[in-house]
């Protein structure tokens, strides 16, 4: 399919390209041109009206749920919430049963992220067998079959010299460790953060020292090996301080944030909402802003949705009982977008952190980028847009989400991945 975008701002911070009214045709799957005649005829034209064009959105985050956990999540309504909320490509958490920990797992994933089309599913497998901490999967197997990183997801591998070994390993394979830094000892039991709003509710607290604590000797890991670490949803200032000054150091960090920890703060636990219930816990004003200049000055490499479905069963319980989690990726661009209209981001840090800054965190050269010649991944951007996000008009087949029901602004109007359209709604 040849497709002709008319009167777009071409925006790309990876490439230097910021220019208005530009035609761009997308032949088959890849990026025929950037710069075409006006007049240029193709087999679907859209007119953008100066909207803006970026490279499709790269997510390093989410929880798909299939195999085992469908009735949260399927790879097909992940994907389709996915390409509403402008993501060309996903990373694929292994928090499913079997857990990504064996090839096959991997082949059943990507025979059905083929069957659904679109949107591409890259499977991050587990670093240790069921996720446990006890034992390192077959990397080089499931390196094999299409893994782009290896991860126990939302768990801290505790075993000091286990992770050890896995950044040795992923390191001759060219792979990242995705790390979950925590120091589960001090978090045992917390339900949120520990502090002010914690004692008012008489809930059990996480305190900031179990992630610190565990960033700190992930990164005397990561120097130890030479290894390719990169930290999840990182949430305090003082974790992000020690991975600035890694960074300063040499040492070969990343790290990313997600949107809910640099907009909510632990004040919307408040009443025992249960849908302010995520892992890490929400944090102070202190922290959240603190997590904004990380990303603003690049501390913070990528933001990452950190989509984890719930269903209402899970959710609609006691706050010591109900599930940690929220769905994230149909709203992380738009909440993303207001930190810009409030000047906290600036617009090419913002997309940055969105396309090239994931895909160089993954190694992948060939996403998060406009090129000609290049694959034919573009999210088309209406900056005010309003739109509400409510259960009837979501993709994904959970809804828990703080913001459930608000109005929002700023969307992703058009998401092309491979050169197929997977969500248009000009």
């Amino acid at each position: 399919m040849r497709i002709v975008l008319k009167h777009a701002r071409l925006f790309d911070p990876g490439s230097g390209l910021d220019h208005p009214k530009r035609t761009v045709i997308v032949d088959g799957d890849r990026i025929a041109s950037l710069d075409a005649p006006q007049d240029a005829h193709g087999d679907k034209i859209v007119d953008l009206k100066g909207g803006l064009l970026v490279p499709g959105l790269v997510d390093l985050r989410a929880h798909l749920c299939e195999p085992g956990f469908t009735k949260r999540e399927t790879i097909a309504t992940g994907a389709r919430a996915a390409a509403r909320g402008g993501f060309t490509t996903v990373v694929m958490m292994p928090t499913t049963q079997p857990t990504i920990d064996r090839p096959e797992v991997v082949e059943l994933i990507l025979a059905r992220a083929r069957d659904a089309g679109g949107t591409r599913i890259l499977p991050a497998g587990a670093l240790s067998v069921d996720r446990k901490g006890e034992r390192l999967t077959e990397m080089a197997q499931l390196a094999a079959r299409g893994c782009v990183a290896f991860t126990d997801a939302d768990r801290s591998v505790r075993d000091s010299q286990l992770l050890r070994y896995a950044l040795e390993l992923a390191s001759e394979l060219n792979l990242p460790i995705f790390t979950h830094a925590e120091d589960e000892s001090l978090s045992l039991g917390g339900v949120m953060h520990e502090g002010s709003v914690s004692i008012r509710l008489g809930l059990a607290g996480a305190p900031v020292a179990a992630e610190t604590v565990g960033i700190s000797r992930d990164i005397a890991l990561a120097a130890l090996t030479g290894g390719r670490l990169h930290f999840g949803h990182v949430t305090t200032a003082e974790g992000i301080e020690l991975i600035r000054q890694a960074k300063k150091r040499g040492i070969r960090v990343t790290a990313e944030a997600s949107p809910l920890y640099m907009t909510l703060t632990h004040d919307a636990v408040i009443g025992y909402q249960t849908a302010a219930k995520v892992w890490p816990p929400l944090r102070p004003r202190s922290d959240v802003d603190a997590v904004i200049a990380g990303v603003a000055d690049g501390t913070l490499d990528a933001i990452a949705s950190d989509h984890v479905p719930q269903t209402n069963l899970d959710k609609n319980m006691e706050y010591d009982r109900a599930a940690f989690g929220a769905v994230a990726l149909e709203t992380a661009l738009s909440v993303v977008l207001s930190l810009v209209r409030e000047g906290r981001l600036t617009l090419e840090r913002a997309i940055s952190a969105m396309t090239r800054s994931p895909a160089q965190v993954l190694g992948h050269s060939g996403i998060g980028r406009l090129v000609e010649g290049g694959l034919a991944d573009l999210t088309a951007i209406d900056l005010e847009k309003s739109w509400v996000f409510n259960v009837a008009s979501s993709a994904s087949r959970s809804f828990n989400s703080p913001i459930l029901g608000e109005t929002l602004r700023g969307r992703a109007v058009l998401t092309i991945a491979s050169g197929e359209i997977t969500h248009e709604e000009l």
